[in-house]
């Protein structure tokens, strides 16, 4: 199927396929994302209501920690079976799942990342041996933090400070790597040529976009469209984002649509829904689905349906990824 959506389609689709009763978290993500009924809609609140007692939320509950954590925040533990590797795995899942900041498990999570970010609590993460640490630790707290609370005044000052990375890194319009490293010296400490340490890795791009509209719109805009344009798009993807993209992609798509996903939060409306929607209106089945194959091992994503066993389960959880996706984009 190669015609390009547009939002009325999506709309419908979305519709259409809600009447076959899909389960509990794709339910939740329709009507979140693609229709975006109110908070209080009945047809949302009995869907949070059946969410409660899936597998998947069971597993986030059983596994969190006391401290509201799920022991490591970002480094996994090498050879360690978990069923939740971290804390920043756990988050993304329960955000995945459309779970938001007023349920307990994101609750008492947010509680722990936020002293975290405050320096008040220590995850178990064994500490790298380099300037880029602390750093770092603040800034993987800090962006789980800002998907689940956006406005929690424990980001106030980690967000300040990369907002000034970034515009220090892309005044003019272009990025300079020489001013982002000055940038850092100065104001972290931090060594970061040749490090992943850098305005496009996910978390400092995660970070900055959770309060996108207070960024000025020159840095917005620049950051934008060099991410568009960098080869490598946004670290550790490691997928171009411009179009039209390789068809080789049908490997690393979860990669490529996890860029888009996150670009899209950086509100820039309308920045690629063109081509992305002709790409992905290609990649839909007969019937106007997508079934874009097995989830890659280490997202956080999907499955949103209790068992992919069918094609058509696992196809409900991709055109709710992807219909919201492109609803972001849309505006």
């Amino acid at each position: 199927m190669s015609s390009r959506l547009t939002p009325d389609d999506a709309r419908a689709l979305g519709f259409e396929i809600l009447r076959r009763k899909p389960d509990p978290a794709a339910q939740v993500r329709l009507l979140r994302d693609v229709l975006r009924v109110a908070s209080d809609d009945d047809r949302l609140r009995a869907a949070r209501a059946a969410l409660e007692d899936s597998a998947h939320v069971a597993r986030l509950r059983s596994a969190q920690q006391p401290d509201g954590s799920w022991g490591r925040l970002h480094s996994r533990e090498s050879g360690a079976k978990l069923t939740v590797p971290t804390t920043e795995w756990a988050v993304e899942r329960a955000l995945a799942l459309g779970l938001d900041r007023r349920h307990t498990i994101l609750a008492r999570a947010a509680a722990e990342l936020a002293a975290i970010v405050e320096g008040t609590s220590r995850p178990p993460d064994p500490a790298e041996r380099n300037d880029r640490w602390e750093t770092w630790l603040c800034l993987f707290a800090a962006a789980a933090l800002a998907r689940i609370d956006a406005e929690h005044p424990a980001l106030d000052r980690v967000w300040n400070l990369w907002h000034e990375i970034a515009r220090r890194a892309l005044a003019g319009g272009r990025y300079d790597a020489a001013a982002e490293a000055a940038a850092h010296q100065e104001l972290t400490g931090a060594t970061v040529a040749g490090s992943a340490l850098v305005l496009s890795n996910r978390h400092a791009i995660t970070l900055l976009a959770a309060r996108a509209e207070r960024m000025d719109l020159e840095t917005r805009r620049a950051l934008v469209l060099w991410l568009r344009q960098k080869p490598d798009g946004i670290e550790p993807f490691a997928v171009p984002m411009a179009f039209p993209p390789p068809e080789a992609l049908a490997g690393p798509v979860e990669r490529f649509l996890q860029s888009h996903e996150l670009l899209a939060r950086l509100g820039v409306a309308g920045a690629a829904t063109g081509p992305l929607a002709d790409w992905l209106s290609r990649h839909r089945r007969a019937d106007g689905l997508w079934d874009l194959g097995p989830r890659a091992a280490w997202t956080a994503q999907l499955p949103l349906s209790e068992s992919w066993r069918t094609r058509d389960a696992r196809a409900t959880d991709w055109t709710a990824r992807v219909l919201g996706l492109l609803l972001r984009w849309w505006g």
